[in-house]
């Protein structure tokens, strides 16, 4: 992934799911599986887990 703003991040999600996101957490599950892939790097792994958790992501998730 290229620059990687929520914004962005929302549109990826979209674009592969076919859907809308209707919860931050469902954004931080997909982060997780993009990190395991390898398509982020830990840097942008947790600038965006920071970002989700202000914007409401109850979920606790670990790097692994």
């Amino acid at each position: 992934m290229s620059e990687l703003t929520i914004e962005v991040l929302i549109l990826h999600y979209i674009q592969e799911t076919r859907q809308k996101p209707f919860h931050a957490d469902e954004l931080l599950e997909y982060i997780q599986k993009e990190y395991a892939s390898g398509n982020l790097s830990i840097f942008q792994y947790k600038d965006l887990c920071k970002e989700l958790y202000r914007r409401g992501a109850k979920k606790q998730l670990h790097l692994g």
